[in-house]
């Protein structure tokens, strides 16, 4: 794959060289992936905006998913459907990996925001984030979601086995879980102690309780928020003890790559479900997790490969799924 892409900042071209990838596809996609080679050039989200806005008014996209926390893309998705909050907040605490800083996201929400203004909900711009959260040397304690799961099922369900009391006192403080140096050193990480050993046996009777009752749940508002914490939760507490499997450090951190990419696909395949019935998803996130072939990294001298989220949702979604990396435009043929 090239490293430089021939990026069209005309939207006649663009719209004319859209239209010809498009009708390569052999059906209509539900995901659409648009990979950038790294996250440092400022012409790729840039590019991808001008895309979004051809995809939505002429193709009848109604959302994009990008490469970000899920949990706080919620805060996003509030602003520009709502009106929730000014863009001052929602670019400082609805990002994670520094991009709520990038200039193409903070005028991303503004169009959005834009778009939506008098239309009806069902024909509003939705944003997701469909990343862990989690950056490259740490994870996020579970505790939000966590009591976010609680407070849902209690609300409807009554009284649960665990209090929300006990969920905090197992979490402890954040920083337990977010110390960088767990990456690297096995005996740092909380993610084989006994409260995090506790905290998964509750995760998964919480998670079976949200879907026993789903025939119930499903009508109720915040039901697609609890499926998302109920996953968050859940991956989060999956990772925390990956990181402290007393393994040699490429095959941790390889399934800890492994598993943000699962988390990933597990993040879009509720999103292609949902917006189903509205329309297509652009999604947005570096090439290494959209490809379908193996991905693969070099860090420490260490050689990693993994499958990477695109190539889950290719066994998902088959022909729904198509992908444009960042050098689209000059393909001949249409992704297999």
């Amino acid at each position: 794959m090239p490293d430089e892409t021939p990026l069209e900042n005309d939207k006649a071209r663009l719209r004319s060289s859209l239209a010809t990838f498009l009708d390569r596809l052999p059906l209509r996609p539900q995901l659409l992936a648009l990979g950038e080679p790294n996250h440092d050039v400022d012409a790729f989200p840039a590019q991808r905006n001008l895309l979004f806005s051809l995809l939505a008014e002429e193709h009848g996209f109604r959302s994009i998913a990008l490469e970000s926390d899920v949990v706080a893309g919620l805060r996003v998705n509030a602003h520009v459907t709502s009106g929730e909050g000014t863009t001052d907040e929602v670019m400082g605490t609805g990002f994670s990996h520094g991009f709520g800083a990038r200039p193409a996201n903070r005028a991303l929400v503004a169009w959005m925001r834009s778009f939506n203004a008098g239309r009806e909900p069902a024909d509003q711009l939705r944003f997701y984030g469909f990343d862990a959260p989690l950056e490259n040397l740490w994870a996020a304690s579970p505790r939000q979601s966590l009591l976010a799961l609680h407070t849902f099922l209690t609300r409807h369900l009554g009284p649960l086995p665990v209090s929300a009391a006990e969920l905090e006192r197992l979490c402890g403080d954040d920083e337990r879980w977010t110390d960088p140096a767990a990456a690297l050193d096995p005996s740092k990480s909380i993610g084989d102690s006994s409260e995090a050993r506790r905290l998964q046996r509750l995760i998964d009777g919480l998670v079976s309780r949200l879907e026993t009752e789903t025939p119930y749940l499903v009508s109720q508002s915040g039901f697609w928020e609890a499926q998302l914490h109920a996953r968050t939760a859940a991956g989060l507490l999956r990772y925390h003890a990956v990181i402290a499997g007393p393994v040699p450090l490429q095959l941790r951190v390889t399934r800890m790559l492994a598993l943000r990419d699962l988390m990933m696909a597990d993040n879009l395949s509720a999103i292609a479900e949902r917006e189903a019935p509205r329309g297509p998803t652009l999604v947005f996130a570096h090439d290494t997790h959209m490809h379908r072939q193996p991905s693969t990294m070099t860090m420490r001298g260490l050689k990693l490969e993994w499958w990477g989220a695109g190539a889950h949702m290719d066994v998902r979604l088959g022909q729904r799924y198509a992908y444009m990396p960042s050098d689209w435009k000059t393909q001949q043929r249409p992704p297999h």
